[in-house]
């Protein structure tokens, strides 16, 4: 659900682009020179979160999809993408698109669920009940990758996080394909599911996402070369001074009360 720093001090720059016309409004984007978090900086980033500064994993998660939901709505507006299909996995990233799908349904997308695997706990289990509350439908059978179009026009990859390992594990592989394969526009949440958090999609057939929402800070995959022409968003508005003091983080401001920050166009 997190970010990146780079260990060995290395210092990238985002793209320098002019100002971009969004549902919201013109904004810019931001130059601000970013530090991108490793894998192990990124779970310690988040144990710190939870142990030092003791928020609590609902609270976060709460923040997440909330900012994935307006990065989504900013680049994907309801009037032109109407009905959106998202992809949960078993882990946070999963109950980051829970969260994102109640927030977008009040946006007023009509708004799909596929949640092969289902994490048997509370909290999950109560975004859930949530989402079937707000009208979100849940799809247990997806259609052929190249019928998704049919039905959806964007599709929000929260599949898997930082903490993915592969192989892809059989009963995700459908879901996994389907954002592979779909002819329609990918949402990913802080990384792109499948990817590796430093290297990228290391494969030719990976996921190309055409929007990123990074949360917290960017994760190393983030970085230009990698997300090549998809729009990029920093969301999770809620890091300590000292998290940002630790861990080097160079983060652009927030504008205004929003939740979100477009890196790159």
């Amino acid at each position: 659900m997190f970010f990146r720093l780079i260990s060995s001090g290395l210092l990238l720059r985002v793209s320098n682009v002019g100002s971009t016309n969004m549902a919201a409004g013109s904004r810019k984007c931001s130059t601000t020179r970013l530090r991108y978090l490793t894998q192990k900086e990124a779970i310690a980033l988040d144990e710190e979160l939870f142990n030092e500064y003791k928020f609590s994993v609902d609270q976060l998660m709460e923040l997440a999809g909330l900012s994935v939901a307006t990065a989504v709505s900013r680049t994907f507006p309801v009037s032109t993408h109407p009905s959106a299909l998202i992809i949960c996995g078993p882990g946070n990233n999963g109950g980051d698109g829970l969260v994102a799908a109640r927030h977008m349904s009040l946006f007023g997308y009509n708004v799909s669920i596929h949640y092969p695997k289902r994490t048997p706990k509370p909290l999950f289990e109560n975004l859930l009940a949530q989402c079937v509350a707000f009208g979100v439908d849940i799809v247990e059978n997806l259609p052929p990758p190249q019928q998704l179009c049919d039905h959806y026009q964007v599709l929000v990859d929260a599949l898997f996080g930082f903490s993915f390992k592969p192989p892809v594990r059989e009963e995700l592989k459908p879901a996994m394909t389907a954002m592979i394969e779909a002819t329609i526009p990918v949402c990913s949440v802080d990384i792109p599911s499948g990817w590796h958090v430093e290297k990228g999609p290391g494969i030719a057939k990976a996921l190309r996402p055409a929007l990123l929402i990074s949360l917290s800070a960017p994760k190393m995959c983030a970085q230009s070369e990698f997300i090549l022409d998809a729009k990029h968003y920093l969301g999770g508005r809620f890091l300590p001074p000292g998290i940002l003091h630790k861990y080097f983080l160079r983060l652009p401001p927030y504008p205004c009360e929003d939740q979100v920050v477009l890196l790159s166009c």
